[in-house]
């Protein structure tokens, strides 16, 4: 199986669902459930991708503080692998609210103050032990690294979740481009997710720009991935929603270990589908993470095991060394 290492920021995530959201001054609502879990994008996919049984490496700073260790206890527990992140600052943190009103969630965020990642801290040699980069921003750094994994004949895959001109003018240098609904709106129009016919064209045109494999997410519904040798729309799963946290960072961290296991680039957008549906039947973006038998389970019987989930989710209950 290939080997997947990701560069990007973590976060520390005080998920709180409450019986509805609150919106009128000085209004109140009732807490149904809370949990302490790691956060980030290609974080999380990674968190996804070791609780599927793929090996895998971050890169980046991390808090020199409680939320920070706690985060290298999490990716360990995913046998992740952190010996080249550098602890420093305080840990990027977020309040995650959810309802089962909306089935949405609203962020609340404070930025870390780790210094940032810079290209010295790059071992070459340490990048090029993998088979796969997965990247999550457009800074120099990534640059400088999906330039390492192309030098060995590796692939460079990104999490494209908000538009950006920076991420963008990056888009040659990505091999597996997956983007959100939002970003699919921002490039073909505001509410072209709405009718999905010209989906098939829209994603060509950014297959020509130099992704093998260019897949696009669209919730619920579904997620489409089209190569040079054809377009499918994978479709999607009826769960009771719980959270969406994390269900596209979910969804990328599956994908990648699909590819890493061998699947087509059609299988896969299947595959991390089913694995993203699970993942929205429990709070935060990684209580619900499935292994890859119950990923099959799932797949063929809509129904899987849930004794991992309901472990996992009281594991994070509490804020503390897991």
């Amino acid at each position: 199986m290939k080997k997947i290492i990701a560069y990007g920021t973590p976060f520390m995530d005080f998920l709180v669902g409450v019986d509805h959201l609150p919106t009128k001054k000085d209004e109140g609502a009732m807490i149904i459930q809370t949990s302490w879990q790691g956060g980030g994008k290609v974080s999380t996919a990674l968190a996804a991708v070791g609780q599927l049984g793929g090996i895998s490496a971050m890169m980046g700073t991390i808090g020199a503080d409680t939320y920070g260790d706690f985060l290298l206890d999490d990716y360990h527990y995913y046998n992740i692998d952190t010996s080249h992140m550098i602890q420093d600052g305080k840990n990027a943190f977020s309040v995650v609210l959810s309802d089962p009103v909306t089935k949405g969630r609203n962020i609340i965020g404070r930025f870390p103050t780790s210094r940032p990642y810079t290209i010295d801290d790059i071992d070459e040699e340490f990048v090029k032990q993998y088979d796969i980069l997965h990247l999550e921003n457009a800074n120099e750094v990534s640059r400088r690294l999906a330039d390492i994994m192309h030098e060995k004949g590796g692939l460079v895959a990104v999490d494209a979740d908000s538009y950006s001109d920076e991420m963008h003018a990056m888009i040659n240098k990505y091999d597996i481009f997956i983007g959100s609904e939002f970003y699919y709106n921002s490039l073909f129009g505001e509410d072209a997710s709405s009718d999905l016919s010209k989906a098939e064209e829209n994603m060509r045109t950014l297959l020509e720009l130099g992704p093998q494999i260019v897949v696009f997410t669209f919730g619920d519904k579904g997620s489409a991935a089209v190569t040079k040798d054809g377009y499918y729309f994978a479709h999607g799963y009826s769960v009771d929603v719980v959270d969406t946290v994390g269900a596209g960072d979910t969804y990328h961290g599956a994908y990648l270990f699909a590819i890493a296991k061998g699947m087509d680039p059609f299988e896969s957008a299947q595959f991390a589908n089913a694995v993203a549906a699970i993942k929205c039947t429990g709070i935060g973006g990684r209580s619900a993470l499935p292994t890859y038998d119950m990923t099959i389970e799932f797949m063929k019987t809509g129904k899987c095991d849930r004794t991992l989930i309901e472990e996992k989710t009281r594991r994070y209950e509490s804020f503390g060394k897991q």
